[in-house]
């Protein structure tokens, strides 16, 4: 998967990209921040750290939103893609409510568990 440029293009960040195609320091950066936000107990510490880690990753994130791994179940390869949560569709697996990146949403939206 490929980074998308932002529905403007005027940016020049992208609206998510792919896990595989980050340098190891972002790889480690996304690592640690999704750990800081998982421990974090303030929802202002969550959200600077997602507002941090997307501008480390050049990815555009909207004001108060999350950044989220595609948990897409319908993808031959395995969807790597890291994204909004606002830009994301959402399925239910079992009793878990799952993100399924804008792509894969086109390309083959998972509507049921």
């Amino acid at each position: 998967m490929t980074a998308t440029l932002s529905e403007a293009g005027l940016t020049g960040t992208a609206t998510s990209v792919s896990y595989r195609t980050l340098t190891e320091r972002q790889k480690d950066v996304f690592h640690r921040a999704l750990k800081a936000a998982a421990e974090a107990t303030n929802v202002w510490h969550i959200k600077d750290i997602h507002e941090f880690t997307a501008a480390a990753l050049d990815i555009d994130l909207p004001h108060n939103d999350e950044l989220v791994e595609c948990s897409c179940e319908g993808c031959p390869d395995g969807c790597d893609a890291i994204a909004p949560l606002t830009l994301c569709a959402e399925y239910l697996d079992g009793d878990t409510q799952r993100p399924q990146c804008p792509a894969c949403a086109d390309a083959h939206r998972i509507t049921s568990d």
